[in-house]
């Protein structure tokens, strides 16, 4: 389904303005299904008349009225296997109209939730995130289910009710009026009582789903740590919270049916009580009495019906409303209206004056640094100088607080995230790999690549070796987070796909950190033939692993303190000289 992909998800946290953005694509199928809803309603209310017409010629029956009668039952039939034939018409529409909405939504808020930064997903469980879009679409669904089958079919049922009741019995039919002038208020005042009952539950519900894919996904450390207790009694905190929540929903929903039942049965009883007083004073035929007696149960039906509906479609209310207003976030990293894609033919970069805070703290302040096309660098610095930061806003991660970033003269800013984010090859520290086969995760870098050149790549990162003794080869699933892989085989994957991407711009963030000394040799050599006509930006504790660098760029604190080759820093006995010759192991030394 095409229409399902709309990119001008409404700023707006109001669950009917966001279920009428995911309708309008299905607006064809959803007044289909209104049309045949109505006409099944309609029917429905005429079935009681014809039982009145059945039992007044049936109470007088003559060889005459036989064929009146006859005709009457036909005509029954006839009307009820129509009103079932738009039921189910309704039903045919109306899931159409029910899963589009929900594919939709989901789409919609799916496509909306991607263009979030980084900082919003790092201060947010991924698993909670992927559950509200979830209930975000399965209640919009629910939306529509309501507006068909409950509030469109009652209120075309009340309307054909009361005339039908009104030119049988004007009497009765002003005591069912004054009972639904006592109902209907009543219930949109419960309803909206039980949206904030079901805003706190589903916000209990976005607690628990995260703190269990929390767990879960670290579970390794909660084994290894011995854990296990601290983190179910975590999880049987907000258990117990979630239950404590739902019994208070459900106890709700309770007294507002049994109010409802209350004032039904004195207004029923009040109808039956008049009904059998016309009838005994020969106002209206026992006919009548069977028509009179067959609406109000239809709409006492409906109204126990749309009571808990009500409720249902408060906690559905409730259950968007949360989703949205979490969701539903101005973008703090977004594409300028008039961004272009960026065009990057050398791959030279010019940090100019540059200024960036984050959390309350500037880490770089007017900070300039220029970096010509092909050039290779080496970033160096004890952790907390700024050096992943710098990769970072790079990667537009974040938007800075002044200055400017250029690619080749083109401010970063000014060009769309993803063509900048397409031009850059990166091999972070701690490899993304996706729960798909080795293939998939090395072409990730070039969707259309042959499996010719997926092989090449993990051959030039010195994986093939590896990957074709695991069970499926190529075609092995690595695990969520390629967890079935070792930390130096997810290392190898992400340097072939980065390979594979063929950028200008290389980005290594301790790409080489978790190789054995023999592996780091080969990924070396194959790193090195890689760089050649790039621009190479790469950080690493492992000092030996950048002193082939064209030139090496010391951080401290946010600035750049030295710039130079590896023998010119050397000599010149600064910060770069003190860390080189406090090395641990080959490794930068935090503590020095």
């Amino acid at each position: 389904m095409k229409t399902i992909w709309r990119d001008d998800l409404p700023q707006t946290t109001n669950p009917l303005r966001f279920f009428l953005f995911a309708s309008k694509p299905h607006l064809k199928v959803a007044l289909l299904a209104t049309f045949f809803v109505v006409v099944a309603s309609v029917l429905r209310a005429i079935i009681p008349y014809l039982y009145k017409v059945i039992v007044d010629l049936a109470t007088r029956l003559t060889p005459e009225t036989f064929t009146a009668v006859w005709q009457a039952v036909v005509i029954f039939v006839v009307v009820g296997l129509m009103s079932n034939l738009a039921w189910r018409c309704s039903g045919f529409a109306g899931m159409r109209w029910a899963t589009g909405v929900r594919a939709t939504a989901r789409a919609a808020l799916s496509s909306y939730l991607t263009l979030h930064s980084y900082q919003y997903f790092s201060d947010r469980f991924a698993g909670s995130l992927s559950n509200k879009v979830k209930q975000a679409g399965d209640s919009s669904r629910g939306f529509v289910e309501a507006y068909l089958w409950q509030f469109l079919s009652f209120f075309v049922s009340v309307i054909a009710s009361f005339i039908v009741v009104f030119v049988t019995s004007p009497i009765v039919g002003f005591i069912l009026l004054g009972m639904f002038a006592v109902i209907t208020p009543l219930n949109i005042y419960f309803a909206r009582g039980r949206v904030p009952l079901s805003v706190a539950t589903q916000a209990i519900e976005t607690k628990l789903n995260g703190a269990s894919v929390d767990m879960l996904t670290n579970i390794t450390a909660v084994h290894e740590y011995a854990r296990r207790k601290h983190e179910l009694g975590i999880l049987k905190g907000l258990i117990l919270e979630r239950r404590a929540s739902g019994l208070r929903n459900w106890g709700y929903s309770e007294w507002v049916l049994l109010t409802n039942n209350i004032i039904q049965s004195v207004f029923t009883g009040t109808m039956l009580l008049v009904a059998v007083y016309l009838a005994m004073k020969g106002i209206i035929t026992p006919g009548d009495i069977i028509l009179l007696l067959a609406m109000v149960a239809l709409l006492e039906d409906q109204l126990t019906f749309i009571g808990s509906q009500l409720n249902e479609f408060a906690e559905n209310w409730g259950t968007v409303k949360e989703s949205l207003s979490e969701i539903i976030e101005l973008h703090d990293v977004a594409d300028t209206e008039h961004a272009l894609p960026l065009e990057v033919a050398e791959g030279a970069i010019v940090m100019d004056d540059v200024t960036f805070a984050y959390g309350g703290r500037t880490v770089f302040e007017n900070l300039t640094l220029r970096i010509p096309a092909g050039q290779r660098v080496g970033i160096i610095g004890r952790s907390g100088a700024g050096k992943s930061t710098l990769i970072k806003i790079l990667l537009r991660h974040y938007d800075l607080s002044g200055g400017a970033i250029r690619i080749d003269g083109t401010d970063i800013s000014s060009v769309t995230k993803e063509s900048l984010r397409a031009s850059i090859a990166l091999v972070p520290q701690e490899p993304a790999l996706f729960h798909r086969s080795i293939t998939e995760n090395i072409a990730y870098g070039k969707p259309e690549a042959s499996k010719e050149e997926v092989v090449l790549a993990a051959t030039q990162a010195q994986a093939h070796e590896f990957i074709e003794q695991l069970p499926h080869g190529y075609d092995t699933t690595v695990g969520e987070r390629g967890v079935k892989l070792s930390g130096g085989q997810r290392q190898r994957v992400a340097i072939a796909r980065a390979l594979i991407k063929d950028a200008k711009i290389l980005l290594l963030d301790e790409a080489t950190s978790a190789l054995d000394s023999e592996s780091e040799v080969l990924v070396q050599k194959a790193l090195l033939t890689l760089m050649e006509g790039r621009t190479v930006i790469a950080i690493a504790h492992r000092l030996s692993t950048l002193r082939a660098m064209d030139r090496l760029v010391i951080f401290d604190d946010g600035k750049i303190v030295e710039d130079g080759t590896h023998d010119e820093l050397l000599q010149k006995g600064g910060l770069y000289a003190d860390l080189w010759n406090h090395q641990a192991g080959g490794f930068l030394d935090d503590e020095e």
